[in-house]
């Protein structure tokens, strides 16, 4: 069996390997490097290329593991592999256990870049077997995890190209993964079975950033697709079918037996000759969320089961979901839109989850079940006590996430979280102020990111940073004199504010020239 790399990558070969159980050797090749993974059982046992760098000699000297004259004393450039671990656990230099580690971490240094190629060949042989006894016990799911992050956005998009395709939650997901954010919060949207095209949009992400992390959870085992193909078939032993949680989704295309039938289930909007007014849709999501209460904002009752609030969900991220206004919304309305989405994302959140809905309903003065009098009793100060709590909060978790989106430059995601924090707690000067510094990445929305970050100023003009995230926006918008009025303004109240010193030098060295 053999194929090439751009049709088939090593991680989806990895992937279905460990779901098929296969044992063999996977040789791959581009210009002059090549390189083989070993595989028995469906776990990866050791890696090797042809590189020098990979060499178990020249890994001990790059990691500093041994002492020099050590090293030298016992293994030469031209030993072997095998070689020179006998060699060292001959000599008392490394136990047998302290080498194993060591060819895991050589094998993840071969196996790191040979994940990312999106060129070259490969060729599986279930015949050939590990001869050495170089095996180790490598985290191949982590790793999987890691290339899937770093393989660009448009390869990713081509490897799960079909809105239709069924995603599935695993039985058994793999413990001790590390996920990242955005991984995690795309798990959590995995409940039951539904199509990838509407995964992207119950997600809420940008629809690049959301693939990708669909992409990695899928390599990861962590939940199932059912349009892996299988490129290795005719290796797979016949009692290998259903052993891992992901070997479902591995030998075909079709969906699994009864998903359809779920999925149908879900309800469907109602079709009209007519598309839908775009401005009226938008005044209608704007109405939707001006409400405070979370099944209000869903449209279901104080009883709902869990399932009609996620049915419920569906219904409005198809409807209302930024993605559908794209064409429609200008640079201004835009951010409005995904600010009043992410509020029905919140109340989805708060609601599906048992703890969290609990907690809500305490809050409200209306938990499931109590009786009447008690629902009553004193409703209107405790609702409006408790809405005004819960809303500080809201503003404070999506700052809080803001700010993280910004730092990894997650611009789309930053500009919708901290302006729903400006929204939600207009008086709060720094929500303001990051929400103006995130506006003023974008050219599009430079304009608008000045009426944040003046209205920052007005809130707190004591905290110099504002004045020099404002001053960085006007130089950005070609207002050299306005900028630097803003930095001599920041130094009168922080004459040790290096920032704004830095920026004030620059600017007008730029004028002397």
């Amino acid at each position: 069996m053999n194929g090439h790399l751009r049709e088939r990558p090593l991680a989806e070969l990895i992937r279905e390997i460990n779901a098929a159980k296969l044992s063999g050797a996977l040789r791959l090749a581009r210009e002059r490097v090549q390189a083989v993974v070993y595989a028995e059982a469906g776990e990866i046992v050791f890696a090797r290329s042809n590189l020098r760098v990979h060499r178990l000699a020249v890994c001990l000297h790059r990691w500093g593991v041994l002492a020099e004259e050590k090293l030298s004393a016992h293994v030469t450039e031209f030993m072997s592999d095998a070689e020179a671990s006998a060699s060292l656990v001959a000599a008392g230099a490394l136990t047998k256990d302290a080498l194993a580690k060591l060819h895991a971490r050589q094998a993840a240094d071969v196996l790191r870049p040979l994940l990312l190629w999106t060129d070259g060949t490969w060729s599986f042989d279930p015949r050939a077997r590990l001869v050495e006894e170089v095996r180790c016990k490598l985290d191949a799911r982590q790793l999987l995890l890691e290339a899937a992050r770093q393989l660009p956005a448009e390869y990713v998009a081509a490897r799960l190209d079909a809105d239709a395709e069924i995603i599935s939650p695993v039985n058994a997901p793999p413990a001790q993964v590390q996920l990242q954010p955005l991984e995690g919060f795309v798990l959590s949207r995995v409940e039951t079975p539904l199509a990838l095209g509407e995964l992207l949009a119950v997600s809420g992400l940008p629809e690049a950033e959301a693939r990708q992390s669909i992409y990695a959870l899928a390599l990861g085992g962590l939940i199932a697709r059912a349009g892996w193909t299988n490129a290795l078939a005719s290796s797979a032993p016949a009692h290998s079918g259903a052993a891992d949680p992901a070997a479902a989704a591995v030998a075909t295309k079709t969906d699994a037996p009864g998903v359809a039938e779920r999925v149908e289930a879900e309800p469907v909007a109602a079709k009209s000759d007519a598309p839908p007014d775009p401005r009226a849709e938008v005044d209608a999501l704007f109405a939707l969320v001006t409400d405070t209460d979370n099944y209000r904002i869903l449209g279901v009752g104080r009883d709902a089961a869990s399932s009609e609030i996620k049915r419920a969900y569906y219904a409005l991220a198809k409807r209302f979901h930024p993605d559908r206004f794209a064409r429609d919304a200008d640079a201004t309305l835009r951010p409005q839109i995904e600010a009043a989405f992410v509020k029905i994302t919140q109340a989805y959140e708060t609601l599906h989850d048992a703890r969290a809905r609990s907690a809500y309903d305490l809050k409200l003065g209306t938990q499931v079940g109590a009786p009447a009098s008690s629902q009553s009793s004193g409703r209107a100060d405790s609702a409006a006590t408790n809405s005004h709590l819960s809303r500080e909060q809201r503003a404070a978790e999506s700052f809080a996430q803001g700010v993280a989106a910004l730092k990894q430059n997650n611009l789309s995601s930053a500009v919708t979280l901290l302006g729903e924090a400006a929204r939600l707690a207009p008086q709060q000067a720094r929500y303001q102020a990051f929400y103006g510094s995130a506006l003023a990445r974008d050219v599009r929305t430079r304009h608008q990111a000045e009426a944040a970050l003046q209205t920052a100023i007005k809130l707190d003009g004591r905290d110099p940073a504002y004045r020099v995230m404002l001053a960085e926006l006007l130089r950005a918008l070609g207002q050299t004199l306005r900028a630097e009025r803003e930095l001599e303004r920041a130094l009168a109240l922080d004459p040790n504010h290096d920032a704004a010193r830095r920026q004030l030098n620059q600017l007008r060295k730029t004028k002397s020239k």
